[in-house]
């Protein structure tokens, strides 16, 4: 037990001591392809090689416009989490995704919108066929500590997070890496990463992958300084200079705030004005509500502004000009339906259901906007970080609907089918009333009835699927995690956990009446492959493309609606980026971010 946790398992009623159910109860354990991040959020690269650096502050400011030594304060929501601040001993849970990569670099990061920026790497090139990737890092590099960063320090970093006694909760996106099983298993000690010099390293993966800079980009592949890690003198690493980021964590406070400040041997310039970023944990159902209190009596920089809180927001002149909506999505909200459970082993079902569902509607009137309509599983930002153009809009048509029920012999007034929609009972209500309006709109519009019930836990969701082999009928929520449309691939390769034993779509699937999932399946797969041997970025997408197609043809996933994030900033908080990947948090408090124009207490 490090960091937090140690800290905190003392500490009554403190955010760090507890590990409460969530949302993501309900998946299985997977692979690095597997969508993470309810936040969390989470990225990826436009092309197949990327050389931006970091370099000095755009910006020019007037020293004596700028206030100095300003300490803000910005409220945390860990989800009921347990938070550690060691990279390898994190959880994959989205707000981490941004809170970690202030404090521990690593080759590459993302930006506010997701896509892949060097970070300590001054450049990243894979081979012709995308399965070896070769690192320069830029020279001269420092931990905090003051010791030096060279490429061992990377490999010897991965290989602890891979120590098969421990390995990291964000390991998974290691898993690409040539000889990565046998490694985690301790069956083996070959694994597919070298420092060939001091400032040159190696990646060699299993198969072509162009979407990994994207799971580089993680906060489990950063550098740590295991002399200071590994110093028994020491009593939390955490605290003694280990990371190599921007900002380095410096204290705990009352077991419910971190306290971090600037790295002094950064390769990035940090804040003319900030000299320390504390950050505190709200958590429980009011979290989102206390933070907006503490904004509005100044007491933190920022909140998130759900649609539940808008008209709070909106309603009040003090802080309603200071609300801000991130215009480009990172999330998808879908339907999906398991192939090996009647009526869905009909494709002519699932498009009668994919027919039946007003957009607009259910964005507007059911979710007051905090969705926007979906034609396409990969969301809008993916356009900006890849130039990956959205499918069309499936067409609202009721009567295709019933057209199609009627192509499969399905007689509604004879007997319609069984279907159950579980949805947890630890969702809000709000929650119950939106799902239970959208199956009362597919009932309006095609007719078929779909029970909805509340009743089950997560746990028994879950036991309930096991027994069945799948998901009748789900309604999911997908993040991108890369910047490519390598989500595709996340949630519809057959060897996907969200295939197998979740939707079942697979090439063994049997054709029948002229229909046949199973080869559209086998199409499938192969445009991923093609996809991510792909180095060039119009090839990659012309694949992905494909895939897409051939998703929502066969109404795999009816694709519903994108979230809108909205919150509330400090007009004298100025400089920051906040974009679909970060959310509110700004991606990193560096030189173009400043204090100015704060009215004086």
């Amino acid at each position: 037990m490090t960091s937090l946790q140690s800290i905190a398992a003392n500490a009554d009623r403190s955010p760090f001591e507890r590990l409460a159910a969530n949302a993501s109860a309900s998946m299985p354990q997977h692979s690095r392809r597997d969508l993470v991040r309810v936040a969390a959020l989470l990225a990826g690269v436009a092309g197949a090689a990327t050389n931006v650096a970091r370099g000095p502050s755009t910006r020019a400011y007037a020293q004596d416009e700028i206030e100095t030594d300003v300490e803000l304060t910005i409220p945390f929501n860990p989800f009921g989490q347990i938070v550690s601040l060691d990279p390898h001993r994190a959880l994959n849970w989205g707000p981490f995704w941004v809170l970690m990569p202030h404090v521990w670099a690593g080759l590459l990061a993302f930006d506010e919108n997701g896509a892949v920026v060097n970070d300590l790497a001054e450049s990243i090139a894979p081979n012709e066929t995308a399965d070896v990737w070769t690192v320069q890092l830029q020279p001269d590099l420092r931990f905090a500590s003051g010791n030096p960063i060279t490429a061992q320090s990377f490999v010897d970093s991965w290989l602890r997070a891979l120590h098969p006694a421990a390995p990291a909760p964000m390991a998974s996106f290691m898993s690409d890496v040539q000889g990565y099983d046998a490694y985690i298993a301790g069956d083996s000690s070959d694994i597919g990463f070298a420092a060939l010099d001091d400032l040159t390293i190696e990646i060699t993966l299993a198969e072509a992958f162009s979407s990994f800079p994207a799971s580089l980009a993680t906060f489990v592949w950063a550098v740590v300084d295991l002399s200071v890690v590994d110093d028994p003198d020491v009593d939390d690493p955490m605290l003694a200079g280990a990371s190599a980021g921007l900002w380095q964590f410096t204290e705990f406070i009352d077991g419910d705030r971190i306290a971090m400040g600037p790295n002094p041997n950064s390769a990035a310039l940090a804040s003319p004005s900030i000299s320390r970023i504390v950050w505190l944990m709200l958590e429980g159902p009011e979290a989102d509500a206390d933070a907006i209190d503490l904004y509005t009596s100044d007491k933190v920089v920022s909140a998130d502004v759900p649609a539940s809180l808008l008209e709070t927001v909106t309603s009040n002149e003090a802080i309603a000009t200071e609300l801000i909506e991130i215009e480009s999505q990172s999330s998808t909200m879908a339907i999906g339906m398991d192939f090996n459970q009647s009526p869905f082993d009909d494709v002519r079902v699932r498009r009668a259901v994919a027919a039946a569902i007003d957009h607009e509607s259910w964005a507007n009137e059911i979710w007051g906007g905090e969705f926007v309509p979906a034609s396409s599983l990969v969301p809008p930002v993916v356009q900006i970080t890849s130039g990956y153009e959205p499918m069309a809009p499936v067409e609202f048509n009721p009567e295709n609907a019933s057209g199609l029920l009627e192509e499969a012999d399905i007689d509604l007034e004879e007997s319609s089918p069984d279907i159950v929609y579980y949805q947890p009972a630890s969702d809000s209500p709000d929650l119950f009333d939106k799902h239970a309006a959208l199956l009362a709109m597919i009932e309006e519009h095609a007719g078929l009835t779909i029970r909805h019930d509340t009743t089950l836990t997560q746990d028994q969701i879950v036991a309930l699927q096991r027994d069945n082999g799948g998901r009748q009928f789900d309604i999911v929520w997908w993040w991108t995690v890369t910047d490519t449309p390598a989500l595709l691939q996340t949630i519809g390769h057959s060897e996907s956990p969200f295939m197998q034993g979740w939707f079942n779509w697979s090439p063994a699937l049997e054709a029948n009446d002229e229909q046949s999932p199973g080869d559209a399946s086998a199409e499938f797969d192969e445009a991923i492959a093609a996809a991510n041997s792909a180095t060039d970025s119009g090839a990659r997408n012309d694949a992905f493309r494909q895939a897409e197609e051939l998703l929502i043809d066969n109404a795999v996933y009816v694709p519903l609606g994108h979230w809108v994030q909205r919150y509330v900033q400090k007009p004298w908080l100025i400089g920051t980026r906040q974009g679909p990947w970060s959310g509110r948090i700004p991606v990193r408090f560096d030189a173009d971010v400043v204090v100015q124009g704060r009215t004086p207490e």
